[in-house]
């Protein structure tokens, strides 16, 4: 129990840290939002940058166009009082083509002294948006006179602008090359970080086997790898706990020697069936010889392939007869359960039992005439555990007594009930011809005391009492109705799906059915039909044990109602010994515990270690475990210390007969 405990306390820390982390990536990408944030950075300062540059370029260059005009101006004030303007003409070309001046004037407010224009001018001087700009400057020999320079814009004329701004030029090109290639490899970066990301969101939404190995594109590589390495350990300390809890479940169900289910298993399915009302049904018990003594004459190797073959006998037997269970019950005794079973019915498959033997090969070990002794029982409701097995030991003395292969039935003095095959298919027929069985509903209560959904349940009425569905729908199954049961059970559910639009509705479908073709069809049809808002409110209960057998042919049926919408619920969980991987490989939203499990769980601690096992299985991922049948508050309270999240039963509420006219239902219930 310790090292369950401390297995246990491992997952939860696991699975609690899986549910801090879940969500937060939502939203822009930390890589996105990164890579945005340093491509603003690198712009900004490179904008600055050229910004000044451009800023610098222009102040510098006007600064020297004034003192160079500041400069022709004293040289052309000097010049004015010692040289004609004539003399003064053939030297000032040679000074304004390097400057860019085209016209030079010295003009008062009365007259002008000097005019000079290059000859190659075409266009007119005044004319700003010909590229042309002028300037006045005051000569300080002569005052009242000021100097009129035209001059070509460096910055408006092609050719000097050109000449003017090449130094920038080349260095915004050089900076647009640089941030090309910083843009280009800041992306390859983000790239192999986004991907790194996207494998991280996908494992934290529990998609984890697809994205065991990495992208070689991911980045940093290192984290890539030791996430491989992480998941690759992961798996396989998942396959590990799988057989951990494989073994738990043996541990409470299964009898180590023979593979068949314990006496503690078996004690539980009967408990379960006699508390049920109205239940009834069969309790066989079968007496081999004992294999001990055999031992210590035979040896043990040909013993032991006795003791195979007589339980390979008995399991394929069994296997015929739906909802049956064998079980190894004392050291050479083994029990079967037959619900729903008559006193006649078990003296036929008595009988057939009897007869079974001599497929056996001959043997020298036993006497084949006098070793297979049955004793069988009648058992009602109401009754208890040990009142029945004391019968089915007193039936199979007298079987013993009698000294040759046969049964002996105990007459107990409980009355029959039952029907035989062909009143069981009349009277189903009838039912399916009025519009099929009375429906319910029971809901689903979390621990919060919320609503989680509504389960559709369905009774048959027999003309005096109903009949509840763990009692016919195995007789659906065998006389071939469950395709036509099941078509009119959804075709009735469907339509409450609108008339309660805040109820999410669960209901089981037959194994049988989903896997026909002509259902799938039929099925897919009909939900296409719904709304998306109501397929979405949709949870179909299949049987744990037939989910497990049938798994690879269910994946596509299964793949097709996820892909419209609807959810899946996995019922009677714990019924059988099943691997709980099917867990992470179908889209199980949740997981119904048998009600032999819940029933009485205060006071077994082995179904305690069962529940245990299975909520440790289902954290870390979207997996919820609810318990089924739960009737105390002291099975509800110890189901919740277990890691149970939900639960249904007569402790929250009884079914109720649906009531179409109704149109809320509580939302909320005790807990």
């Amino acid at each position: 129990m310790d090292s369950f405990e401390r297995i246990r306390g491992l997952y939860t820390s696991k699975g609690e840290n899986s549910r801090n982390h879940t969500g937060q990536g939502t939203g822009m990408r930390f890589t996105t939002k990164l890579s945005a944030l340093i491509t603003l950075l690198v712009a900004l300062a490179m904008f600055l940058m050229l910004m000044g540059c451009s800023y610098s370029f222009f102040y510098v260059t006007q600064e020297r166009l004034d003192r160079r005009f500041e400069s022709l101006m004293t040289s052309l004030d000097q010049a004015m009082l010692r040289e004609s303007p004539e003399e003064q003409k053939r030297w000032l070309p040679l000074v304004m083509r390097p400057l860019g001046i085209v016209a030079v004037s010295v003009d008062t407010s009365h007259s002008n002294l000097l005019s000079y224009k290059l000859p190659t001018l075409n266009k007119q001087p005044w004319d700003p948006l010909n590229g042309y700009r002028q300037v006045a400057l005051p000569l300080m020999q002569h005052p009242g006179a000021a100097l009129q320079i035209t001059y070509i814009d460096p910055f408006a004329s092609d050719v000097r602008s050109l000449q003017s701004t090449a130094a920038v030029t080349l260095s915004i090109v050089v900076m647009v090359v640089i941030l090309l290639f910083s843009l280009r490899w800041l992306r390859d970066q983000a790239d192999g970080e986004d991907r790194l990301e996207r494998r991280a969101r996908r494992i934290l939404n529990g998609e984890r086997e697809s994205v065991m190995q990495g992208d070689m594109r991911e980045w940093p590589a290192n984290v890539s790898g030791a996430l491989d390495r992480l998941l690759a350990d992961l798996a396989e300390a998942r396959e590990e706990r799988n057989r951990v809890d494989t073994l738990i479940r043996a541990f409470a169900a299964q009898d180590a020697k023979t593979g068949l289910n314990n006496r503690l298993f078996f004690d539980n399915q009967l408990t379960t069936q006699l508390e049920e009302e109205g239940s009834h049904g069969i309790v066989m018990m079968v007496r081999l010889p004992d294999f001990d003594t055999l031992r210590e004459i035979h040896g043990n190797g040909a013993v032991q392939e006795l003791m195979y073959s007589l339980v390979n006998l008995l399991s394929t037997f069994v296997m015929r007869y739906p909802a049956a269970l064998l079980a190894r019950y004392f050291h050479s005794d083994f029990t079967v359960l037959l619900p729903h079973r008559t006193l006649k019915e078990a003296d036929g498959i008595a009988s057939q039992l009897v007869h079974a033997i001599d497929a056996l090969p001959s043997t020298a070990l036993i006497d084949r005439e006098a070793f297979l002794h049955i004793g069988i029982v009648a058992y009602r409701s109401g009754q208890t555990t040990e009142q029945v097995i004391d019968y089915a030991e007193q039936a199979t003395r007298h079987a013993t007594l009698q000294g040759e292969n046969g049964w002996y039935v105990y007459d107990s003095q409980v009355p029959e009930k039952g029907r035989g095959s062909v009143k069981w298919r009349t009277l189903l027929e009838q039912v399916l011809a009025r519009g099929g069985p009375r429906l319910y509903q029971k809901p689903a209560v979390t621990v919060e005391g919320e609503v989680h959904h509504r389960e559709i349940m369905s009774r048959i009425y027999d003309g005096t009492q109903e009949l509840l569905p763990s009692e016919y729908m195995p007789l659906v199954r065998q006389l071939g109705l469950a395709e036509s049961y099941d078509r009119q059970h959804l075709s009735r559910i469907l339509p409450l799906l609108t008339l309660w639009p805040e109820e999410t509705l669960a209901f089981t479908l037959s194994v049988d059915s989903l896997l026909q073709r002509s259902f799938q069809r039929w099925l897919r049809d009909s939900l296409l039909q719904c709304e998306k808002s109501h397929r979405r409110r949709i949870l179909i209960e299949l049987a744990e044990a037939d989910v497990c057998q049938h798994i690879d042919r269910l994946r596509p049926v299964l793949k097709l109602l996820s892909g419209l919408g609807c959810r899946l619920a996995v019922s009677q969980a714990g019924l059988t010994v099943v691997s709980t991987s099917y867990i992470k490989s179908l889209p199980v939203e949740l997981v119904k515990l048998h009600p032999g499990l819940v029933r009485s769980i205060d006071k077994r601690d082995e179904n305690q270690l069962f529940v245990q096992s299975l909520t440790g299985a289902c954290e870390g991922t979207s997996t919820q475990v609810f318990a089924a049948s739960v009737r105390t508050r002291n099975e509800w309270q110890t189901l919740k210390e277990r890691g149970i999240l939900g639960g249904q039963g007569d402790f929250f509420a009884s079914p109720e007969p649906i009531d179409v006219g109704r149109k809320k239902y509580s939302r909320r219930y005790r807990v």
